[in-house]
């Protein structure tokens, strides 16, 4: 049951003007690589870790045991993108090209604010898995997946990526979390992609989406992790298993006192 984690990397001095953010200022600091990477050596068994840097201006200490990549470029968020794929689209296209070279059973990714919980937790996962993907599932929000902590099994990467880069749609027009659910579908060639495109209209967005995120979560065909929670809220911290991003004050500290 070997396995490559990837992740991504961007971390700035500069004020974050995204309209929203989530979580503690910490998970956005340099010093909170330490926090992840720590999580990941107690509760996982890696074969490799592979970090994609996003032309980052802070770069985190790095462990001897991490490939770490940085790109000549910073693709953006998926509101402000320099090219097709948004900065954390190009780390998981990377990350995944590499495990898909490697040896390796199975490729996961852990996004860089993530905290992990439960001795051999992605171990508990795959035994769980009756299809080549497991995401998270998608309480809180309008999404048909979560994708903070996911796993594919190294024998349908080549398949997967091929299906994202054939969207050729950008990051902007078709959400990351419908990309992935689409990618996943025995009937990809045959979805006309443009119906998930979203709508230059705030308003027609608003009517439209929920469908877009419902018709996108009954064409894929993936497993949903068997554990909580990435985004979604509360996190029961007394359970065996779990994993979560966005962390607030609170949170971390009780996760950090456990």
């Amino acid at each position: 049951m070997g396995y490559i984690i990837g992740s991504g990397w961007w971390c700035s001095k500069d004020d974050d003007t995204r309209e929203r953010k989530y979580g503690d200022e910490e998970i956005r600091g340099g010093g909170f690589h330490k926090r992840w990477y720590d999580s990941i050596i107690k509760y996982t068994k890696p074969e490799q870790i592979y970090i994609v840097d996003s032309n980052s201006p802070v770069k985190p200490d790095i462990a001897s045991d991490i490939h770490f990549v940085s790109l000549n470029e910073n693709g953006g968020h998926a509101t402000s993108l320099t090219g097709k794929y948004s900065g954390w689209m190009r780390s998981v296209l990377h990350s995944m090209s590499y495990a898909q070279n490697c040896k390796c059973d199975y490729y996961v990714y852990v996004e860089q604010d993530v905290l992990l919980k439960g001795k051999e937790i992605i171990e508990h996962c795959i035994k769980n898995m009756t299809k080549p993907y497991m995401f998270g599932k998608c309480n809180d929000f309008n999404n048909p997946l979560q994708q903070s902590f996911f796993i594919i099994r190294k024998d349908y990467l080549d398949v997967f990526l091929a299906r994202l880069y054939l969207i050729k749609y950008d990051d902007s027009q078709i959400s990351p979390e419908k990309k992935f659910a689409l990618a996943t579908s025995p009937f990809f060639n045959f979805i006309p992609k443009f119906i998930f495109v979203r709508p230059k209209s705030k308003l027609l967005t608003r009517i439209i989406w929920r469908f877009q995120n419902k018709l996108a979560q009954y064409l894929g065909r993936y497993d949903y992790l068997p554990i909580g929670y990435g985004r979604d809220r509360p996190i029961d911290m007394t359970k065996d298993f779990y994993y979560f991003q966005h962390a607030s004050k609170d949170e971390l500290n009780e996760y950090y006192n456990q």
